[in-house]
């Protein structure tokens, strides 16, 4: 089943039912089209292409619409990218009972990505520690070369009481 996008928020199921999952089983469900993954999505031109614990790559394609006033790839583009890839790896170290939300991440731009050129965002956790998660990751090209590297830190909350 390909993945689907949420149209609006009740496409999303409840928090409660989200926390009775653990965080690797949520993001499988989503690579596979059974929970909806955000519209953003969409917009952005990427999807997740694989998942396992600590580690999640998606895949995606810049556009035309996707470039800044110069004709290039806009670096909210490349955030976007690796914001997805380095917290959905974060998610997939989450017991159940467990969420998150970024705390800030970084981008590190090191050559532009041709529009039109496909390339994959590898997020891999590097920290899931009782209030904070940490992951690494890059963006890199079919030949392999990297495009951009950055790292995200997650605050991690339980479902209120």
């Amino acid at each position: 089943m390909p993945q689907t996008f949420a149209e609006g928020p009740q496409d999303f199921p409840p928090l409660a039912t989200v926390l009775e999952m653990s965080g690797l089983e949520y993001m499988q469900k989503m690579m596979a089209g059974e929970v909806p993954t955000t519209t953003f999505a969409r917009g952005a031109n990427y999807r997740i292409s694989k998942v396992e614990k600590g580690l999640v790559e998606i895949t995606g394609t810049p556009l035309f619409e996707h470039t800044n006033a110069f004709g290039g790839v806009h670096g909210g583009w490349y955030g976007v990218m690796l914001d997805t890839c380095l917290t959905c790896a974060i998610i997939t170290g989450l017991p159940k009972g467990q969420y998150q939300t970024t705390l800030e991440y970084k981008v590190n731009m090191v050559r532009a990505i041709p529009v039109g050129m496909e390339v994959t965002g590898v997020g891999r956790l590097e920290h899931l520690g009782r209030s904070t998660g940490i992951a690494r990751g890059e963006i890199r090209g079919p030949d392999g070369r990297v495009y951009a590297f950055g790292t995200a830190t997650c605050f991690l909350m339980t479902a209120p009481d």
